[in-house]
């Protein structure tokens, strides 16, 4: 979409129709394009608009730069497929192309995530058991160097096959090879985090041996409206918005849309909060059709409560997404006599650690978060007299015994509740 027909349809914002009603004052319409055959990526902010599109059909693997867990994507997108090839790294030069029989279906077959961004299709072969195993590799705490010990095979979107090796990860640099099935054309490259600063991601495209800084700086955006894949119930492709891995997001269904209060709703870290299923395609109208009475709250960072309401969808003619967002008011959480605002409680089920996002008006020293268990006996607590506004509060739950219980943060006398699982 050019920026001259966008400018006017934003400009036609406070006229424009919704799903379900005309569009509030204090509402903005906008849209965002990634073009015809869903080609490009956007990284959006809900406060200042379009960061940055580019194509997304340019690279093939992504490297995790922020952060610990040495995640590595594949481009989906562009009908990347990685698959195991059950062969130890030893067997590395020994790899013929007879090995690849039987192997290249789906059984076999890799996929990213779409939950979060640290669960490439690389890692999901991970021994969970173990904290240190990352599925390509392992760590070792005494060298902090993650060690490959997997082989794969990947298939290219011209078609091509190969054998790849991530070999290494030690002082901030992947080590890996890549090379024909039948060992020919072997190329040894390196992706240097420092390169990419800032950034989630650094990529690497195999066809063209060259590295692609292509991402905007992780704390500039919050969502991202792209084709990727979805593997529930099973694998296919799908287009639609996933949030950066700093944003929490709430489904509101069914609501008021116009009404609806942000309290209460259920904050989550899942990336694919959002996802693609807002929208359904009529055969019978061969259009593209909204789900009314859907709200998304997207909390984009201490101060940002976004309200946010799909309008439109192009599809693959256009790749054309129409919403419009209002800022939710901080100032609403006092005007609503103080209330504590239990945002997200994550991940839930959880295991040994249990983070939630709460909103509490002002500091005072009776505030406090608790622990329930089904018989309503306290079996956690912690003060939280020195939090004020939006704050993040982990909780270690490592002693807790598998079953449901209840969080409950207590502000100025004023209670809100989530319904915890611990599943260990």
């Amino acid at each position: 979409m050019n920026s001259l027909l966008k400018s006017f349809l934003i400009a036609l914002s406070a006229i424009h129709l919704s799903t379900s009603s005309l569009v509030a004052v204090g509402q903005i319409f906008d849209v965002v394009s990634i073009g015809q055959g869903y080609t490009n990526q956007s990284f959006y902010s809900m406060a200042n608009g379009e960061v940055n599109t580019i194509t997304n059909t340019d690279w093939d693997l992504a490297f995790q730069i922020a952060g610990f867990q040495a995640s590595i994507l594949i481009n989906s997108k562009n009908n990347v497929k990685l698959y195991r090839s059950g062969k130890d790294v030893n067997a590395w030069s020994n790899i013929t192309p007879n090995d690849t029989v039987g192997v290249l279906n789906p059984a076999n077959e890799l996929n990213n995530q779409d939950t979060s961004w640290w669960s490439g299709a690389f890692n999901i072969t991970a021994n969970l058991s173990n904290q240190f195993d990352l599925g390509w590799g392992v760590y070792d705490f005494a060298t902090h160097a993650v060690t490959g010990d997997s082989l794969h095979f990947i298939k290219l979107s011209n078609g091509s096959v190969k054998k790849i090796w991530i070999q290494q990860l030690a002082n901030g640099i992947y080590y890996f090879a890549h090379a024909d099935v039948d060992g020919s054309n072997e190329v040894n490259a390196t992706l240097n985090k420092t390169a990419f600063a800032g950034k989630n991601f650094g990529y690497y495209s195999i066809l063209n041996n060259v590295t692609i800084d292509r991402e905007p700086n992780k704390n500039t955006w919050d969502l991202t409206f792209m084709q990727y894949v979805t593997t529930v119930p099973f694998t296919y492709k799908v287009t639609g918005v996933l949030s950066n891995d700093s944003v929490t997001v709430a489904k509101a269904y069914p609501v008021d849309v116009m009404n609806v209060n942000y309290w209460g709703q259920n904050y989550s870290k899942y990336i694919n909060t959002m996802g693609f299923n807002w929208k359904t395609f009529d055969l019978n109208s061969n259009q593209w059709l909204i789900e009314d009475s859907l709200v998304y709250f997207v909390n984009a960072r201490p101060g940002q409560l976004w309200k946010m309401v799909f309008t439109g969808f192009g599809g693959a003619s256009t790749g054309d997404f129409e919403f419009y967002k209002e800022q939710v008011s901080a100032t609403g959480v006092a005007e609503n006599g103080g209330q504590p605002a239990l945002l997200s409680v994550y991940p839930n089920p959880a295991k040994d650690i249990v983070k939630m996002t709460v909103y509490i008006n002002k500091q005072n020293s009776g505030n406090s978060v608790s622990v329930f268990d089904i018989n309503g006996r306290v079996v956690k607590q912690m003060t939280l007299e020195n939090l004020e506004g939006l704050s993040e509060v982990t909780l270690s739950t490592a002693d807790l015994s598998s079953g449901v219980y209840t969080v409950k943060v207590i502000a100025d006398g004023a209670v809100a509740t989530k319904r915890l699982v611990i599943s260990n």
